[in-house]
């Protein structure tokens, strides 16, 4: 952050003032023609502003303000100011900078001028973020961004939202720095301001990575986030062939390398494939050897230290001792403090993996000093978050509470030891006595010795049972975890049972399965099949779920697996719904309680057990669908209206109309049209809230995507039941299929 920040004030002073010594004398000789005072500011201001020279420009900007300041010429004064203020920030003179800041910005705001406001409020914070008084940097910076919001700056609205976003990031605030660099992001996108996106994308990578490595996730980032980076990395990628200078071509490369490095890092850590560690070592190479030609010294420490990780990852720990020694010898106050901590925190790691566990303690303990120093002014943690001053006043509370309970446990702890105290002095004076009465009387040594010989029998028929307790309890846990085995291998059968994605695609070949059991098994199951020259879809849910849905949806798969590879079968929906129900009747019949049943004239049939089931058959060569529903019903969405066929109102099993038949439907389709099956779980399922998902919130869905790519919809329908868990409990298998009629 810190070289970003000098990048950026030395590119803008490039624009401004382009440096040319024979022109600044030639300037200066003109003088002596100048016909009034105003003629000389003038003058002296073109010297100013053609030199990059910071001792050149802090000569001659000193004689344009007293001329200015005699002059009462408001516009010269406050540019002398911040010329001065620039020479003084050019030669690390940060103090100096930050008087002349200061004055140029009393001026300013007393005379109304915003832009000059903006400016100086942002190369105030800069200064302030170059002298590591982030507290005072982010608060000026915010106010920078008021200003800017009122002349409607968006570029510079931009800036300061990147560079708030590095405050955060120094001081280990990743969710407020990425919250910032979202909304330069959204910026860069209103100006289409590629070498801005190019920038902000790769800073907010990085900092995702970042974040991961400093464990503030539930959870190790997952392999499929890491892809999202990889192909947002070529995004950015991209972005580089727009530059047109060769500056920010190679600024945006180095660091689509930084991230690759780190990314394939992680990737061999989640499956240890060698390439990955190669491909690791390889793109930081690369970013050393460009720290290396720009002589960029805080770069390549900080490419260093991916080394050292890689090679701690890759249990390369003899390289890893040598990185560590060569990254101490760069630790000094001459270093970016964080970039100090982070040589401590690395070195830390590597001691650890090293099983050093004193030395890692050491680099924890001169680490947590320089953290406390950094990080010392209550102001920092006020002004960091940008938009959290409700969890601030959280983080007091519960420091106020933790101290409330630390002096609750000292005055705990205070009346232990007295009560101690006094137990010692009693038990004492009673030892004393007990003494005396041992010397006086035998009698009492023996029974001492035979109440000593029945405590330790006790406390010998104590270790037995606590034996017996440890053998029960290691019995127990390995029982669980060969059920939890079985079940999971259970699972594995099932998932094999069921058709693969391949297989769906060769018959519909657009289509998606949205499919979340609630348990490791799933009581809902699904299959296709081809007969007859119909290409038909089977979606089931059995009653209950986890083992016991499982046992009865794998006794469904086979028995339409059995029914759908029969020739000589007539493909109606209604009539295969029949056969089904007669053979749960009779997989499910228990003789014993039947006849039990009979005996006292009660009917013999149950709704306990059994299925809802849809089928559809479809006709492509006559664009006929066949459909029958057992307690489930189908959508067709076309355009823009969502059609309903109801299946009838009885299940796959026993039940009170089991005498009636199921009705096959027919529908004549149209190209485009998309097909909806669903089990009940969906609707049924209460969100965080407290309230169903509802028949209707799924057909509002199918409504708004069914002109969507299948993989789109299934996309958006995992994020909204997501989102309507929210971390509640899932209380049903959800299965939702989608089919589209592409002739």
């Amino acid at each position: 952050m810190k070289l970003l920040l000098s990048i950026i004030l030395i590119f803008a002073a490039s624009l401004a003032y382009p440096q040319d010594s024979k022109s600044i004398m030639q300037t200066l000789d003109s003088i002596k023609y100048a016909q009034s005072s105003a003629d000389s500011m003038k003058v002296y201001h073109a010297v100013v502003t053609s030199s990059l020279h910071p001792d050149t420009v802090n000569k001659y900007a000193n004689v344009l303000l007293d001329m200015a300041i005699a002059s009462h010429d408001t516009n010269m004064i406050m540019n002398a100011y911040s010329c001065i203020a620039w020479s003084y920030y050019y030669n690390d003179d940060y103090h100096n900078a930050i008087v002349y800041y200061e004055d140029l910005l009393d001026i300013a705001e007393k005379t109304g001028a915003l832009a000059e406001q903006g400016k100086t409020l942002y190369n105030l914070a800069s200064t302030y973020y170059m002298c590591n008084d982030i507290g005072r940097s982010i608060p000026i910076y915010k106010k920078a961004l008021t200003v800017y919001y009122k002349l409607n700056d968006s570029a510079n609205i931009a800036m300061v939202y990147r560079n708030i976003a590095g405050g955060c990031s120094d001081m280990k605030m990743f969710a407020s720095a990425q919250e910032n660099l979202k909304l330069a992001i959204n910026i860069d996108r209103k100006t289409c301001d590629t070498i801005a996106m190019a920038y902000d994308l790769t800073t907010l990578l990085i900092l995702k990575l970042q974040e991961d490595d400093a464990g503030l996730y539930s959870s190790v980032i997952t392999e499929t986030q890491l892809d999202e980076i990889m192909a947002v990395c070529d995004t950015i990628k991209l972005f580089a062939k727009s530059a047109t200078d060769e500056f920010n071509h190679n600024n945006i490369i180095y660091g689509y390398h930084k991230i690759l490095a780190s990314l394939f890092e992680k990737k061999y850590f989640l499956t240890n494939n060698r390439a990955y560690i190669d491909s690791a070592v390889e793109h930081n190479a690369m970013v050393m050897n460009y720290a290396r030609e720009i002589d960029d010294k805080e770069t390549y420490i900080r490419s260093l230290m991916v080394e050292a990780d890689i090679a701690i990852s890759d249990k390369n720990l003899d390289k890893a001792s040598d990185i560590c020694a060569q990254l101490r010898q760069y630790f000094s106050d001459s270093v970016w403090v964080v970039t100090n901590m982070d040589i401590l925190w690395l070195t830390a790691k590597y001691h650890a993996a090293a099983n050093e566990y004193k030395e890692a303690f050491e680099c924890m303990m001169e680490y947590e000093k320089y953290r406390n120093q950094y990080f010392s002014d209550n102001s920092i943690l006020e002004n960091a978050e940008f938009h959290a001053d409700m969890r601030i006043a959280e983080i007091e509370h519960r420091r106020d509470l933790e101290k409330k309970q630390h002096n609750d446990r000292i005055e705990q702890q205070e009346f232990v030891n007295h009560l101690i105290i006094a137990v010692l002095i009693v038990g004492t004076i009673l030892l004393i006595i007990t003494l005396r009465s041992l010397i006086n009387n035998r009698k009492t040594v023996k029974l001492l010795n035979l109440q000593n010989s029945q405590l330790n029998q006790q406390r010998e028929e104590i270790m037995a049972q606590r034996n017996v307790i440890n053998a029960q309890k290691e019995a127990s846990e390995k029982a669980n975890l060969i059920t939890y085995q079985s079940i999971s291998y259970a699972s594995h059968i099932q998932n094999a049972a069921l058709p693969s994605d391949e297989m769906i695609s060769r018959i519909f070949p657009e289509h998606f399965v949205y499919y979340e059991p609630k348990d490791i098994v799933s009581g809902d199951f699904y299959y296709v099949a081809q007969n007859a020259g119909l290409d038909i879809f089977v979606l089931a849910d059995c009653t209950g779920h986890g083992v016991p849905g499982g046992f009865l949806s794998m006794l469904g798969i086979s028995a339409i697996k059995e029914l759908l590879k029969n020739p000589e079968i007539d493909i109606m929906p209604g009539i295969i719904l029949d056969m089904m129900r007669e053979y749960i009747k009779q997989a499910l019949a228990n003789d014993e309680e039947v006849a039990e049943a009979m005996s006292r004239g009660e009917e013999s049939f149950s709704t306990a057990d059994g299925m809802d089931m849809s089928i559809v058959a479809y006709d492509k060569y006559n664009h006929i669908l066949r459909f029958a529903g057992a307690y489930q019903s189908i959508y067709i969405a076309r355009e823009g209206d969502i059609i309903r066929l109801k299946g009838d109102r009885m299940p796959v099993g026993r039940h009170i109309n089991e005498s009636e038949s199921f009705h096959t439907q027919f529908f004549n389709t149209q190209k485009g049209d998309m097909i909806y099956m669903a089990s009940d779980g969906i609707p049924s399922q209460i969100g965080f809230s407290g309230v169903k998902f509802m028949s209707k919130r799924l057909i509002e869905f199918f409504k708004n995507n069914y002109n969507l790519p299948c993989e789109v919809q299934k996309r958006n329908i995992t994020v909204i039941m997501d989102d309507w868990l929210f971390g509640s409990t899932q209380i049903d298998d959800l299965s939702l299929v989608g089919i589209r009629i592409v002739e």
